[in-house]
């Protein structure tokens, strides 16, 4: 049963999601802000098998020279240019960004990593938790931040 759906501005690409977000994070890190052209980008993850594109499947540019060693896959629509989201070839789940599903207002953030290259005027909610690199695999260095 869908329990999320979305689609690039044009509707072209269309995508239904049947499985719960294994994560939900903003990313800061450098990579995401040239990749987007905004301060940041927010993810909601969700397994591989769970998401069903229906109409045209995103156009993908790999970039395997990133500032954290690790290849990326950005997604995004060939018409309009939505970015859909991302693949970490290494990881099982995919990144959609928030902003192409129909459901964004429902689903609350508050994991925030790569802190240390936020721009100046990025701010936090006071539940959130901000790291100052990478959350990976339930590890990583947090940020004091007022609240």
């Amino acid at each position: 049963m869908e329990k999320y759906s979305g689609s690039c501005r044009c509707k072209k690409i269309v995508f239904k999601i049947t499985g719960e977000p294994t994560w939900k994070v903003n990313c800061n890190c450098n990579w995401c802000q040239t990749t987007s052209g905004s301060a940041f980008r927010s993810f909601v993850l969700f397994n591989e098998d769970d998401i069903k594109f229906l109409g045209d499947r995103p156009t993908s540019y790999e970039d395997t020279k990133t500032e954290h060693g690790r290849p990326m896959v950005n997604l995004f629509c060939s018409s309009c240019g939505t970015i859909i989201g991302i693949k970490v070839p290494s990881m099982k789940e995919r990144h959609i960004s928030i902003g192409t599903i129909d459901q964004r207002k429902e689903i609350n953030i508050t994991c925030n990593i790569w802190g240390k290259e936020a721009l100046q005027f990025t701010s936090y909610s006071k539940d959130a938790d901000v790291y100052k690199k990478g959350y990976w695999n339930g590890k990583g260095e947090k940020i004091s931040i007022e609240k």
